[in-house]
């Protein structure tokens, strides 16, 4: 298997299955309410999670809580605190840093290179999943 090479069907239905999951109970059993946007944002963050693509799956999760937050503040939905939270929760800094150092990258090296997408999958998925679930649990304002 090369890195261009598509995960197995049964793969992919699993990374759905459990990405469909982490969005289901973060909403309590309930559909979590989204914009358009970032409804459109899901459904490509759906689509990469199930390819495999853990890279662009932390891109579009930050990318994904900023949309939402931004409606959540143009609608002043909420208490704030919880926005407190995905702005500078410990684990929010570290989605933001990471997504950040693979779009802007402004160190002397690399945030990742293609040796890192072979050898480091382990890692890269942990770190995509992790995204996920803080993801979800933003946009369900349970952050």
């Amino acid at each position: 298997m090369t890195l261009a090479d598509p995960p197995s069907l049964r793969t992919w239905s699993d990374r759905v299955r459990w990405f469909d999951e982490r969005l289901r109970r973060a909403g309590g059993d309930t559909p979590v309410p989204v914009d358009p946007q970032t409804e459109a944002i899901l459904t490509e963050l759906r689509r990469v999670f199930a390819a495999g693509a853990w890279v662009a799956v932390v891109v579009l999760a930050q990318t994904a809580i900023d949309s939402a937050v931004a409606e959540r503040v143009e609608r002043a939905v909420g208490d704030g605190l919880d926005l407190n939270t995905v702005r500078f929760g410990r684990d929010y800094v570290w989605l933001r840093d990471r997504r950040n150092a693979y779009v802007h990258n402004d160190s002397p090296l690399p945030a990742i290179t293609a040796r890192d997408l072979a050898q480091d999958v382990q890692r890269l998925e942990r770190e995509a999943r992790k995204a996920v679930e803080l993801m979800a649990a933003a946009l369900a304002s349970r952050a």
